[in-house]
């Protein structure tokens, strides 16, 4: 019997034709093929298990193959010359494959160096082909420098990575760079559903749908979970013989928790039924479920409501996400809470993770942030009065002291971003109450309007935006309805979070109910003039000064110095809720 071979290898694409997902890739690399603009060096970079490699040796086999075709919309190689075997069996002398994390010194560049001078043993190009490059050290990438610049025209270097942030940018830019796109659920699902039926067995929609949810964007993770839920259920046979696939096997092979627990948990708090919802989370926990994999599936579900209710019901994002039993499920509780409250569902469970992860009593942990968000409504807005649940209260900035007050005192500005709880782990605000967003501060379209107007039902997102200067504004003659905003280099990670999926649908959503039309946004990072925040901090530090000088030069100050001698002590400013 011959070994057996795993599905990630045995399934493997083997053509361009093979490749899920990374169409304008390919169609690049093909077309440079047919007409002879072959690169001398290519960087391939995405996430694991998408195909970086596997799409290097495709093209290293497409530009050695001497019968290669255009057969429709693909090219082919032939796959039956010398060339295609060696390469497809790894042992091409002139395709050589190099693991740049156990060969990342200046010595291992430096062999590739000298070797890249000699010409090929058959055809016409030798290939590098250098896996996890940026592992490579500083001194290996100045040595492969000058090689990739000008490399000898029998060569090509084809580099994959999964961090290129990481590769010095004198070796980006002598790259032609591809992103390959992480696979959706639907086209995992889809090719899933191909191995399985070329295999022989009986899978039902349902158990595809969720080990496509499982391997998170990676075709290579799909493909594994599959092996391990064929091992599980090879007991389990249809009525032909064949190997039976069910969701209920892959939940219990894989510990995935069904998603109608979820479901279930999510209902029960916007319900209002914090009890149900930790007794779900119970029951979950002493069959043996991950907490950390609940959570992350309350997330999900979370995400999918946001979109939902954004979106509508002709939303084609979730399509891929949800089964159809799931989505009339999450249309029927979506009613029960604003958009704004599940957007505080979703941030609270989300910075919880790594709270629960964290934590020696995990589920104690889960508990009371579903025990917060569903009591939301008993919670107060930051800014609006003491927060329920929170170690302390914000209020609203004071007017500077009369002068009758011997005390110095002041009142903090209200924070932005959630109160922390023990641990690190934020505790929700409850959104202050809806405004219509429909009606602009005034009839001139400023930024100070934007943001005013974001901050009624937004704040997490309006201090994100007053760290930025907007350089221009769609309500611009000359701007072409862009919202170009810029950010000090220091201010980087708010940059960052507005560059996050879920903050930048709704600047387009704000964008196009305050400018009356579609924007788009651009982010820079430059350094920039005064921003809302840094004149919001110079405020408060003028009343500071201002504070401290009402009680420095206060009557009762100045006669008690008279009387006794000595200096004043240093003042010291404290919050009002702290007297």
């Amino acid at each position: 019997m011959p070994p057996y071979v795993a599905l990630a290898r045995k399934w493997r694409p083997a053509q361009f034709s093979d490749i899920v997902g990374q169409g304008p890739v390919v169609r690049t690399l093909m077309n440079a093929i047919t007409s002879d603009r072959v690169h001398q060096a290519y960087l391939l970079t995405g996430s694991r298990g998408i195909g970086k490699t596997t799409i290097a040796r495709i093209l290293a086999k497409a530009v050695r193959c001497q019968k290669a075709v255009r057969v429709g919309d693909w090219l082919k190689s032939c796959d039956e010359c010398s060339s295609c075997k060696e390469i497809a069996g790894g042992n091409s002398v002139d395709v050589i494959e190099i693991d740049g994390a156990s060969n990342n010194g200046v010595d291992a560049v430096r062999e590739i160096r000298e070797n890249a001078k000699f010409l090929p043993a058959t055809g016409s190009k030798k290939i590098y082909i250098i896996d996890e490059v940026h592992m490579l050290t500083t001194a290996a990438f100045n040595a492969l420098l000058k090689t990739i610049e000008e490399p000898p025209a029998h060569v090509i270097f084809i580099f994959a990575t999964t961090e290129p942030h990481k590769i010095p940018g004198t070796i980006l830019s002598r790259c032609q760079r591809f992103d390959l796109r992480r696979h959706s659920p639907g086209q995992i699902q889809a090719r899933l559903a191909e191995v399985t039926a070329a295999e022989k067995m009986e899978a039902q929609p349902a158990a595809l749908g969720l080990l496509g949810r499982a391997a998170e964007g990676s075709m290579r993770d799909a493909m594994s979970l599959l092996d391990q839920v064929i091992a599980f259920s090879s007991g389990q046979t249809a009525a032909q013989g064949t190997v039976k696939i069910t969701a209920e096997a892959v939940r219990e092979s894989l510990g995935l928790i069904g998603s109608q627990t979820v479901l279930a948990i999510i209902r029960a708090v916007f319900e209002r039924k914090a009890d149900v919802a930790v007794q779900l989370v119970k029951d979950a926990y002493q069959k043996g479920h991950d907490l950390r994999s609940l959570t992350r599936g309350l997330i999900e579900f979370l995400h999918a409501a946001l979109v939902l209710k954004v979106s509508g019901e002709s939303s084609a994002s979730l399509s891929d996400d949800l089964s159809p039993e799931e989505w009339a499920e999450l249309k029927q509780i979506l009613p029960l809470r604003s958009l704004s409250e599940i957007e505080i569902f979703f941030q609270v469970l989300h910075h919880g993770m790594d709270w629960i992860a964290r934590s020696p009593q995990p589920k104690l942990v889960l508990d009371v942030l579903l025990i917060k968000c569903a009591a939301a409504p008993a919670l107060q807005a930051v800014g609006q009065g003491s927060t329920s649940g929170s170690g302390s209260a914000q209020k609203s900035v004071s007017t500077p002291l009369a002068p009758s007050a011997p005390v110095a005192t002041y009142q903090a500005a209200p924070a932005a971003s959630p109160v922390a709880a023990p641990n690190g782990a934020p505790a929700p605000i409850a959104p202050a109450p809806v405004a219509k967003a429909s009606a602009p501060v005034s009839a001139t379209k400023t930024w100070d309007g934007f943001v005013q107007m974001i901050k009624e039902t937004r704040p997490l997102l309006a201090n994100i935006l007053e760290h930025g200067v907007p350089e221009t504004l769609p309500s611009d003659p000359t701007s072409d309805g862009v919202l170009t905003l810029c950010f000090r280099p220091e201010d980087s990670y708010f940059k960052e979070q507005l560059a996050a999926r879920s903050y930048s649908e709704q600047m387009l959503a704000f964008g196009k109910t305050y400018f009356e039309r579609v924007i788009r946004v651009k982010l820079e990072l430059k350094n920039v003039g005064e921003t809302v925040a840094s004149r919001r901090e110079k405020d408060r530090e003028d009343r500071e000064v201002a504070a401290k000088n009402a009680a420095k030069n206060h009557p009762i100050i100045t006669e008690a110095k008279a009387l006794f001698g000595g200096d004043l002590g240093p003042i010291e400013l404290v919050r009002e809720d702290d007297t």
